[in-house]
């Protein structure tokens, strides 16, 4: 395989699909150490940088769409450094990190993330993006116990995660923040918090984003919040009474813009990650309770709002639908992204909907969860059974 000589205080930005493996010296990915001779793989549509601290020498491959490239200096502004080395040195800290799509939001929280491990502190990482989740599917949200620094979070899988439905908060905003309040009593409930870190989506200029962003520190009531570019006035403003450490910090020297296209192929990639080893259930519907993603739970509405959603789908593709689920499942091998819940009212994973018959009062779900399922809450997405996102629709535009 060929190999690049990195020289000390040099950054090697390597673009997935990738691997690498450090063969000589030292360097790191976000704070993360490279153990030599260990393999890092870089996922599709991602971005790492390599800084090395001392002469290296790093073996590399990449498929369709990978590259490297050398940079002058470590790409990690020094304002990020100062920044996390700061928190990390506290006691304890709750961060919660904002900024807007792509602007490197989620890499510094895994810095961030990353330093306090590294200072022998226990930390819990917190995704609250729906929509370019980390660490669970895409719609949902989750935390993880970390015990080691990460290159990326990614790798990482989230221990206790709980629905919200669409890929976005912005139609669902009452929905998540009532999620992120039920998943922080769990976690706290769980355990004694030494460290949060919390990655929040992207969605920050609008009115509602304001207020949304509020009530999530409300419920955190975080120690500190990073801003990555402007700072949001109304929100600085709210902080500043509460004693919220406001940070603002520039973004990163390199940053992988990513098309509309691109985050539709990470979202499919963690939708396959979560439906592997999936089987198909048949269950009575009358053993579960069923709910639309909006709180509608009466039977009739549902089949109202799948069969809309089927229509919406059909017009979209140009197509005739004669047979309901059964034929997308059958021609498109998808159906309707739900989220399961077990006896206890746990949020147990996620699964597609590929029937739904009330005259035999039958369903069916292809998931890998294997409990019993208690609770189905229904989304407005169709997904494959290989994660790929097919069609999706505003949520409320199925109840009319």
């Amino acid at each position: 395989m060929p190999t690049y000589d990195l020289k000390s205080g040099k950054t090697l930005i390597v673009n997935g699909p990738a691997s690498i493996k450090l063969l000589e010296g030292k360097a790191s990915i976000l704070g993360c150490p490279i153990p030599q001779k260990k393999q890092i793989v870089i996922k599709s549509w991602r971005s790492r940088p390599v800084y090395a601290y001392e002469d290296s020498k790093i073996e590399y491959t990449f498929g369709e769409g990978g590259s490297i490239e050398e940079v002058d200096g470590n790409t990690i502004p020094d304002e990020w450094l100062k920044t996390v080395q700061e928190i990390a040195e506290l006691d304890r800290s709750t961060v919660m990190f904002m900024g807007e799509s792509d602007s490197g939001k989620t890499s510094l929280a895994t810095l961030g993330a990353n330093i306090i491990i590294s200072m022998k502190k226990t930390c819990i990482f917190i995704d609250l993006d729906v929509g370019q989740s980390s660490i669970c599917p895409p719609t949902t949200i989750g935390y993880v116990y970390l015990k080691n620094p990460l290159p990326d979070i990614s790798y990482a899988r989230a221990e206790n995660m709980e629905a919200v439905g669409y890929t976005s908060p912005t139609p669902v905003m009452a929905r998540h923040i009532k999620s992120v309040e039920k998943l922080y009593s769990n976690l706290i409930t769980k355990y004694s918090i030494q460290n949060l870190v919390i990655d929040v989506d992207g969605w920050i200029n609008s009115e509602g984003a304001i207020y949304h962003k509020k009530e999530l520190v409300k419920i955190f009531n975080p120690t500190h919040l990073v801003i990555i570019g402007d700072t949001i006035p109304e929100l600085e403003e709210y902080c500043r009474k509460y004693s919220i450490d406001v940070r603002e910090l520039p973004p990163p020297l390199t940053v992988r813009k990513r098309s509309l296209e691109a985050r539709k192929k990470l979202r499919e990639m963690m939708y396959e990650k979560f439906l592997r080893r999936s089987i198909v259930r048949t269950i009575p519907i009358s053993w579960v309770e069923l709910e639309y993603v909006t709180g509608e739970n009466r039977v009739h509405r549902i089949s109202h709002i799948i069969n809309k959603l089927l229509a919406s789908f059909a017009e979209d593709k140009g197509i005739v639908i004669d047979e309901g689920l059964e034929e997308i499942c059958r021609i498109y091998r998808a159906g309707i992204l739900c989220h399961l819940y077990d006896v206890n009212y746990t949020f147990s994973g996620i699964g597609l909907l590929t029937m739904f018959n009330p005259r035999k009062n039958l369903l069916k779900i292809y998931t890998p969860f294997q409990a019993q399922i208690k609770r189905v809450i229904l989304s407005s997405l169709i997904i494959s059974v290989e994660g790929s996102e097919i069609f999706s629709t505003h949520p409320q535009a199925l109840e009319t």
